[in-house]
């Protein structure tokens, strides 16, 4: 990227900053009559704001924008969600020749008589991340034509909760992301480790997370491509990954197993690997966890795996019922290299797994009627 489009979108940014813009990751911007069940955890959040709600549901997420005043809705509306604006309006809150850079450099294009950005704005504690836009993904899911999309999402801030309880009282030498995407993981945890690297086999994803980085002045990660672990160099003490898991024919693990693979060459002996990942549940067998059982055998590695929560994909039902799917469990995944071969799962809270098979079977049955 030129040094003159990285400071366009570096200007965007701090305006975006002097705004207050992080306000927005405390409220829930999702609807879900469903989400009932947790919406006195979405209103204490209101006078915490210690959780990132950005990705999640309420019965009334437009009530929660109260707390906004009318500026930051506006910069929500055309930084987050690229909601097509008239030009006067962008003006004012840019600056003509912040919009005429924009326009110029193909980040902000014109649909009918209103502009669009191209690139959306997600904020993390006090970082702003760059994604591509939120429509990428507003049509029905289908993992064969996400492209070379580069998106953030739910998973990653569920990881980043875990990683903050893991990383506590730790600090690594050197750390590794595969699959970094926009970088907000790496990037996020980075104070944890002396080098970090991210890589991703998507250009744009480290295009992407590279940029973000420079926007949050963070300086000891180096960002490049690599598909997977093909042009990495070295052993690291700490690896993170959040891969591909959307096969519903392979459960959920389509790159994990490849990740545990070259452990032995990249993996220092004391290291350990973290992941998050969906595994599929058919006929009541669990893919993850039944990879995991026997992999701890083979390797001798202590595996902790941690419950997130049970769901469903709304949007996949229909290949559910192809590949007689019921739903998926969301792991957190500890591999200890150095271990005696203990294979340890740690169950969600009764409330959680309540709430969330309480949500499952109410769903299908809704959808029978088409609701």
């Amino acid at each position: 990227m030129s040094s003159s489009n990285f400071n366009l979108l570096n200007s965007i940014v701090k305006i975006l900053k002097r705004n207050n813009y992080s306000l927005i990751q405390y409220i829930p911007l999702n609807f879900s009559f469903l989400a009932i069940a947790k919406e006195h955890e979405n209103i204490f959040n209101l006078f915490k704001k210690n959780k990132h709600l950005i990705f999640y549901f309420s019965l009334f997420p437009k009530i929660y924008r109260f707390i906004l005043n009318e500026r930051q809705k506006f910069l929500l509306n055309i930084f987050f969600y690229n909601t097509p604006v008239r030009k006067e309006l962008l003006i004012k809150f840019l600056s003509k020749d912040l919009f005429n850079k924009a326009l110029k450099n193909n980040f902000l294009i014109k649909v009918k008589r209103r502009y669009v950005f191209k690139i959306s704005f997600v904020p993390y504690k006090k970082l702003i991340f760059l994604r591509d836009s939120y429509n990428i993904y507003q049509s029905r899911f289908d993992p064969n034509k996400s492209g070379n999309a580069v998106w953030m999402g739910a998973d990653s801030i569920m990881f980043l909760r875990f990683l903050k309880i893991f990383l506590k009282d730790k600090y690594f030498k050197r750390t590794i992301e595969i699959g970094s995407g926009t970088g907000v993981v790496i990037n996020s945890i980075s104070k944890k480790s002396k080098f970090c690297e991210a890589i991703d086999y998507n250009k744009k994803a480290v295009k992407y997370s590279s940029l973000n980085s420079k926007f949050n002045k963070i300086k000891n990660v180096k960002t490049y491509y690599s598909n997977l672990f093909s042009k990495v160099k070295g052993k690291f003490d700490l690896i993170i990954a959040n891969p591909w898991f959307v096969d519903l024919k392979k459960g959920g693990l389509e790159e994990a197993p490849f990740i545990i693979n070259k452990l032995d060459k990249h993996l220092s002996q004391e290291g350990y690997l973290l992941m998050i990942l969906n595994s599929y549940i058919k006929k009541d067998l669990d893919t993850a966890y039944s990879y995991f059982k026997k992999l701890s055998i083979q390797k001798k590695f202590d595996i902790s795996i941690f419950v997130n929560g049970y769901s469903i994909e709304t949007d996949r039902l229909y290949d559910y019922k192809k590949y007689g799917i019921d739903h998926y469990v969301s792991y957190n995944v500890i591999i200890k290299k150095n271990g005696s071969g203990l294979l340890k799962r740690y169950e969600t809270s009764f409330y959680r797994k309540l709430r969330d098979y309480t949500f499952i079977k109410t769903y299908k049955f809704l959808s029978l009627f088409k609701i």
